[in-house]
């Protein structure tokens, strides 16, 4: 109980840390682990000056960018008013959908900003189409998790603890979750929906099923003594949940059952599984703040092969941000910035030796996106790299904040 606590307050610190800037007259980014997106020939970034970017994927040129600001909490120095720290966007048809540190989600209408892109950024009323406040507590609502939108509901997880869904149309709340961790009242992780069914996992321990459409409790739940770390990951062809847990393992959960299939590994990692794993194949692939990566057999747990992933010292970097599959390749990111390119239908599959390695020179703390053989990734300098896979080469850096 006591090292649950303590892990906690680590968490709490870095999340601090990441957020936090007080610098008089300086204009340091608010921090965050706003990711990509791409969508229509559109890369969606969210920058580290609450700005939403807009990049045409053909030219790499800014189409537009919307700088989301709050009030200052008025304690210590800096403005009155700051930038928002925000969440990856989430695009769906006309609409780009946001969440802010701040508690509050966020609808710009994508097609009107992209017509009009010489227009200066404020007044931008027209191109924000909704704004919606969670929760009633202004000092305990932060939107850290990604938004989750499913047919014609946005689901937010906050930090008051609470599930809430949206009309994705309007943004008037729909239903609202009790309070899912009780011990303490963080919720970080964003759910995943299963047909009618939303999972969330929480830090004290508990992976807990909703109804998509009333956000009440249904039967089955599971719980754990430590505390889960990442989102869930759910195979669907055998309703085997994956997750990473703050007592250095990896957990695999039968949805139904109160038994656990298993951990990985036997002894704990060297650090915990803070990303989400994926699976293809019946091959779990996981990538561990440790700075390895883990190729995990999903039916028994066995380690198939292991990756230590390291920066441009040769020194071990955590693997922060969850792999992604595209095709037949996984991509990995450590926070250094080290790209990893693995050919899971090559000859060194099963040997753990990466096809192509390279670095975009910048941290990498947030979400990427891969498609066509191009990887977008944001890096931690606030510029967007764009990897591109078949030609082995890496793109100038694209600024993502606003020129002064």
């Amino acid at each position: 109980m006591k090292n649950a606590k303590i892990i906690f307050l680590i968490v709490i610190s870095l999340f601090t840390l990441l957020l936090v800037s007080c610098i008089p007259g300086s204009a340091q980014p608010t921090g965050g682990w706003a990711g990509t997106t791409v969508h229509d020939n559109t890369i969606y970034v969210g920058s580290r000056d609450g700005r939403v970017v807009a990049i045409n994927a053909s030219s790499e040129e800014m189409q537009w960018s919307y700088h989301i600001t709050e009030p200052s909490d008025g304690i210590g120095c800096g403005p009155a008013v700051v930038s928002a720290a925000i969440t990856t966007p989430i695009v769906d048809g006309d609409f780009v959908y946001i969440g802010t540190y701040s508690g509050k989600v966020l609808a710009l209408n994508t097609t009107a900003r992209s017509q009009n892109p010489d227009l200066p950024e404020e007044p931008q009323d027209r191109y924000h189409e909704w704004e919606t406040p969670i929760g009633t507590d202004a000092g305990n609502n932060a939107i850290v998790a990604n938004l989750v939108i499913s047919g014609d509901v946005i689901y937010v997880s906050s930090s008051d603890g609470r599930v809430y869904s949206l009309r994705k149309d309007f943004g008037d709340q729909v239903k609202k979750s009790g309070i899912l961790d009780e011990k303490h009242s963080k919720l970080w992780t964003s759910p995943v929906i299963e047909d009618d069914t939303l999972y969330v996992s929480t830090f004290d321990g508990h992976i807990y099923a909703l109804s998509a459409e009333t956000l009440e409790l249904l039967e089955w739940s599971f719980k754990l003594e430590a505390g889960f770390a990442s989102s869930p990951l759910i195979c669907e062809d055998t309703d085997t949940m994956f997750l990473g847990s703050f007592d250095r393992h990896l957990y695999a959960v039968k949805i139904g059952s109160a038994v656990l299939e298993w951990r990985f590994p036997e002894e704990p990692a060297g650090n915990w599984f803070w990303a989400s794993p994926v699976v293809n194949e019946g091959i779990v692939y996981a990538g561990c703040l440790d700075g390895k990566l883990y190729a995990i057999e999903a039916d028994t747990s066995r380690e198939i092969w292991s990756y230590p992933t390291e920066d441009q010292n040769g020194k071990p970097s955590p693997i922060v941000s969850s792999t992604v599959l595209m095709g037949n390749l996984l991509i990995v990111v450590n926070e250094s910035g080290t790209v990893y390119v693995f050919d899971l239908d090559g000859e060194l599959a099963n040997e753990g030796v990466p096809w192509w390695t390279t670095s975009i020179g910048a941290g990498v703390r947030s979400s990427f996106c891969a498609q066509e053989g191009l990887v977008y990734i944001r890096g931690e300098d606030n510029q967007l790299y764009i990897v591109d896979i078949g030609n082995r080469q890496v793109s100038q850096p694209i600024p993502l904040t606003a020129e002064a």
